[in-house]
């Protein structure tokens, strides 16, 4: 397990019951602005297909009013709609991951340093215990988005840890498909 700057979950143990992979950005907008989008999200959907088999959600976060989703629709359980960078901003988001008992969130998606970035940071406003996702997330400036995963790991982990798909699928002991 190589997540920085703590082991992941903070509490030691990973529930997958209490587990939701979020997508951000997964829409053809973000896609034509960020780099390599394609292996992010063939990270993201390999890994969901683990999610969803532990017995974790998966949760499709998309800007309001657009429909040109580009995630595998069949490894989805939930699509939320947002009205800001964050997957918390004006959205049902918070109160569909309280329903459903996950308070772990692993976060990736398009726009490593805009809306996996603000998404992570809301869901600290919020007491959830997040992991970015960092070779699952497709950043606009690879320069800028290797500092947002910095600034996530500052002053101990301020608002949470990262790691990689493989990190995640090792904790729910599964090897990477």
């Amino acid at each position: 397990m190589s997540t920085s700057p703590y082991p992941w979950p903070y509490g030691g143990t990973l529930d997958p019951r209490r587990l939701a992979l979020v997508v951000v950005g997964a829409q053809g907008w973000w896609a034509a602005r960020t780099i390599d989008p394609e292996a992010a999200l063939g990270a993201l959907e390999r890994a969901a297909k683990v999610v969803r088999d532990a017995g974790g959600t998966v949760v499709v976060v998309r800007k309001a009013g657009a429909d040109d989703s580009i995630f595998d629709p069949e490894v989805v359980d939930l699509t939320v709609e947002c009205a800001g960078m964050s997957g918390f901003s004006g959205s049902s988001l918070d109160l569909h991951l309280r329903a459903l008992g996950c308070d772990h969130l692993a976060v990736g998606g398009l726009g490593l340093e805009t809306a996996v970035y603000s998404t992570m940071s809301g869901a600290n406003d919020r007491g959830y215990e997040a992991l970015a996702l960092a070779d699952a997330a497709a950043p606009h400036d690879r320069a800028v988005g290797e500092r947002a995963l910095s600034s996530i790991t500052m002053s101990g982990g301020i608002f949470g840890a990262i790691g990689t798909t493989s990190d995640l699928l090792e904790l729910l002991g599964k090897e990477q498909p």
